[in-house]
């Protein structure tokens, strides 16, 4: 059976463990989605971690994956080194606390100012052995940790569809490697064949996102509108699923920013119901 989960953000990054798996559960989830930066920060208490996990056990709500996303297309060596290495400290970490799947992106990051434009400032050559040299490094790792590394596409980046994602794949011949999939990243790109998807990661799909699509893949010209808005084919999403034996869980990523700001007074919390009721109307 397929999982549900939600991906805490907003005011809820801020809340103590304990408040927001107690959320989590009370909503109605089976899963949540945590993010490394937040965990991870410095400054944390020692306590902080096992209070995470207490809280987990206490609520009977497991930990899907850590989002460990950080830029892997950067000019300058050093920090392409140095986010190397915390995306492999952080899965040391991710491990620690049990959790098995951590989320990764390539770069370079579209919403950033000073990101690299691939194709002008650096070739695509060069861009993809900075990538390709990381992710050695990455699964090298993540095989001694028993960690599973999924990657999503993310507009604007190397990794940014289908495509993209199975080129990386074709270079490492790892049981750690596989998908964070997000068919709203897809469809921006024109392929929105959800059957076709689904099918071809198969057992390389080790997490999924559950997030619409409106638009083209250009700053400006495409929003993450609420389930079933958008043009994502969620029935054949979730029929694929169901019929590869998919059982792991599916999260809601809500970055409907507008509607949060404008109409739910800015809580990401106030998303989650709403959310849930429309993800198990296709569950």
């Amino acid at each position: 059976m397929i999982k549900t989960g939600f991906l805490a953000n907003g005011e809820m990054l801020g809340w103590e463990p304990e408040k927001l798996f107690s959320f989590i559960a009370e909503t109605g989830f089976d899963c949540v989605e945590l993010i490394d930066d937040i965990i991870f920060a410095g400054g944390k208490p020692p306590r902080y971690l096992k209070e995470i996990a207490a809280a987990s056990v206490k609520n009977g709500v497991q930990i899907s994956e850590i989002l460990t996303q950080h830029d892997l297309v950067v000019l300058d060596e050093n920090a392409r080194k140095a986010n190397t290495d915390l995306i492999i400290e952080n899965m040391k970490k991710a491990a620690a606390l049990g959790v098995k799947t951590v989320n990764v992106f390539t770069g370079p990051v579209p919403w950033m100012p000073d990101r690299v434009i691939v194709g002008r400032q650096v070739s695509f050559t060069q861009a993809w052995d900075w990538v390709l040299g990381s992710f050695e490094r990455i699964l090298k790792e993540a095989e001694k940790l028993g960690v599973r590394v999924a990657v999503e596409n993310v507009w604007g980046m190397l990794v940014h569809d289908f495509y993209t994602n199975s080129y990386l794949q074709s270079r490492f011949d790892s049981p750690s490697l596989g998908v964070n999939l997000d068919p709203s990243h897809d469809l921006l790109y024109g392929n929105n064949d959800m059957d076709f998807l689904v099918r071809s990661w198969g057992k390389k799909i080790f997490h999924v996102h559950v997030k619409d699509a409106v638009g083209i893949p250009e700053d400006g010209k495409f929003v993450f509108p609420l389930i079933g808005e958008g043009c994502v084919n969620f029935r054949a999403f979730f029929a694929a699923l169901k019929d590869i034996g998919y059982d792991g869980c599916a999260s809601i990523e809500f970055e409907s920013w507008a509607y949060r700001a404008n109409t739910l007074g800015g809580s990401h919390a106030a998303s989650a119901k709403p959310m849930l009721e429309a993800l198990k109307s296709y569950l």
